[in-house]
């Protein structure tokens, strides 16, 4: 979850250019992490560092008052695990001669054990971090070849870890090592400067060849030159790739946040992901060449779901649509709990991976164990080189850019949209007649449209939520698919708000949480299937009678949601019930973010949270 990044400048660079660009390659990694940041590196010969407690802009204003100047570097930006807030606890960690200095993404599971064999060597600990142990025991093994160092370090080190280290006795040396964590080196081929960073938005702006250190690798890094070896100290030959992603430089447009952007950034997104992978005249999907042959998605006779947080919620919205229509067994599962339930899967089990990033850790995990028992994976992720992308059997896009804001809204809205091909794809070649698909084509090419429409009452939606910010409890209710869908918009608003908001399937209220119903527990009423919008105001009106306030997303013109509630969010009402969640999802995403703004909440980058989860 953490954010490492390392620099050795090429041709025409400065000392201060040294510490400007890690201070950018840091700012374009916050989203893994903005509890602390740090740099460390060489000055004519001489180890130099500076820490703080905070964002980046901490940081920046630190190196500038200290006229920072360095010959290399390495750089974190923390998103804490283990020990607090404080500067003692930032990256990087040294030895006690701060000679040595290491940035660390990942968790050493060990570093308890490790402590007390270094510290009955006398060896002082100075910080709370796991991070430490790694300073203190290359430093224990280094006799003046820090690649040595290092691999003897890595085979006492349980966990996972991408490590960048340094050593004022090699100032033109940085050594790089992964297992079990993103890590990518970057060269520019003009100035010949390298990069090191836990993934590739670091590289935003830039036109770089790069290569993915992978698990047990070591990179030796100097200027000019990267020298690859395995974990047995053997050099390795490796192939660099053009990055090949947008050199734009990511601003807010205008917007007062990047969650806002990229709020009203929907229609555009999900036409981006839907465009050309459809047709209708075959009333069917069209995903592109697919590493797995069709016959294993015709043979499937179980669809397995991984995925974490929102992508679990896009994972369980997909499994009713397979089901519904494509007629397979389909479960989703939260991908950290899945690999310790020793999982039935065989080589007719199809297994659908989804991460916003491709870097998310238990999702990675539980893919390699449905691997190891025969299956075959399918991933979904938005970024192209992560690590699903290279480890599952083939690999889907979704083509909705970067997301900024930790909070993700586009991405969500792109998964959806990108699952709903993929039911279309699998209930064509085994059931589905043409003219069904046809008309499923028809409401996915709406809901651009539709999005819009929901997009132009955002006046009415921030109104609402002034008058709604001031609970601090909310039930966000649904049936069938809006049941995920109410899940997805809670955790929008703890996510950003850090309000009490739980997402419960309607028809179980009265199984023991109406008992909570009371006038200072809100309730937001997912109103969006037409096949249980009865049951669904039978259940509002439970709420109702028993004083619970009450605001509604429903279809346009049902006048009895209108007695009920005066608080409407009116919906689109052309659309299918597979797809409501899509614009409903929407109107929830305005809705929360407009009560964390009236609440003064950090909205882009709340408390405790990161974007990209790759610990577990």
């Amino acid at each position: 979850m953490c954010g490492i990044f390392g620099f050795i400048p090429g041709s025409n660079e400065t000392a201060s250019d040294v510490v400007d660009t890690c201070i950018k390659g840091l700012k374009q990694l916050e989203y893994r992490g903005y509890d602390s940041a740090g740099i460390a590196g060489i000055y004519k010969n001489e180890m130099q560092s500076c820490k703080s407690v905070g964002k980046i802009k901490s940081l920046q204003s630190a190196v500038e008052f200290e006229k920072l100047n360095l010959d290399m570097a390495i750089a974190h930006t923390r998103w804490a695990t283990h020990g607090g807030l404080t500067n003692e606890n930032a990256h990087p960690h040294f030895d006690e001669k701060t000679k040595l200095a290491v940035v660390h993404n990942g968790i050493i599971e060990n570093h308890f054990e490790l402590r007390k064999k270094l510290a009955a060597q006398d060896i002082k600990f100075y910080s709370e971090t796991d991070t430490e142990v790694v300073a203190k025991l290359v430093s224990l093994y280094y006799d003046g070849d820090l690649k040595a160092a290092v691999q003897r370090a890595a085979k006492d080190i349980k966990g996972s870890y991408a490590l960048a280290l340094i050593h004022q006795d090699q100032p033109n040396l940085i050594v790089a090592t992964a297992r079990d964590c993103p890590l990518v080196l970057g060269l520019d081929p003009q100035t010949k400067s390298i990069f090191i960073s836990s993934d590739t938005n670091a590289f935003l702006g830039r036109s770089l060849d790069v290569m993915f250190v992978k698990n047990e690798q070591l990179a030796c890094i100097t200027k000019h030159s990267i020298i690859l070896y395995d974990a047995q100290g053997n050099m390795m030959d490796y192939k660099l790739e053009a990055l090949g992603i947008d050199l734009h430089a990511i601003t807010k447009n205008g917007f007062e946040h990047f969650m806002l952007k990229e709020i009203f950034e929907q229609p555009m997104t999900i036409n981006r992901t839907i465009e050309g992978r459809f047709s209708e005249e075959f009333g069917t999907a069209q995903l592109g060449n697919l590493a797995i042959p069709t016959h294993v998605f015709q043979s499937a006779h179980h669809i397995l779901i991984l995925g974490c947080g929102t992508s679990w919620h896009a994972g369980h919205i997909a499994a009713s649509m397979l089901e519904s229509l494509a007629r397979i067994p389909t479960q989703a599962e939260i991908a950290s709990e899945f690999r310790y339930t020793n999982p039935i899967v065989s080589e007719n089990t199809l297994v659908i991976a989804i991460s916003q990033s491709g870097e998310t850790a238990d999702t990675l995990a539980a893919v390699r164990e449905v691997q190891a028992k025969g299956a075959k994976v399918l991933g979904i992720c938005n970024v192209k080189h992560s690590t699903l992308s290279r480890e599952s059997d083939s690999c889907i896009y979704l083509k909705a850019g970067p997301e900024i804001s930790v909070c993700s809204t586009k991405a969500f809205t792109s998964q959806l949209a990108l699952l709903s091909l993929l039911t279309l794809h699998l209930a064509r070649i085994r059931h589905m007649e043409k003219a069904q698909g046809q008309e499923f084509i028809r409401y996915l090419k709406k809901v651009p449209q539709l999005i819009e429409e929901v997009l132009n009452q955002a006046p009415k939606i921030e109104k609402l939520a002034k008058k709604y910010a001031k609970f601090e409890h909310f039930f966000f209710l649904g049936r069938q698919y809006m049941f995920p869908a109410s899940l997805e918009a809670a955790l929008k608003l703890k996510e950003i708000s850090y309000l009490n908001a739980t997402g419960y399937p309607a028809g179980e209220m009265k199984h023991g949480p109406i008992a909570l119903i009371s006038p200072d527990v809100a309730v937001i009423a997912m109103c969006g299937n037409k096949k249980t919008q009865d049951k669904m105001i039978s259940n509002m009106m439970e709420v109702k009678s028993r004083g619970g306030p009450i605001m509604a997303l429903a279809p346009e013109g049902n006048e009895e949601i209108a007695t009920i509630t005066e608080d409407v969010i009116w919906m689109p009402e052309d659309i299918c019930d597979e797809l409501a969640c899509i614009p409903y999802s929407v109107a929830a995403q305005l809705f929360s973010y407009y009560i964390a703004k009236e609440r003064n909440c950090e909205i882009d980058q709340p408390r405790n949270l990161a974007k990209s989860v790759t610990v577990e």
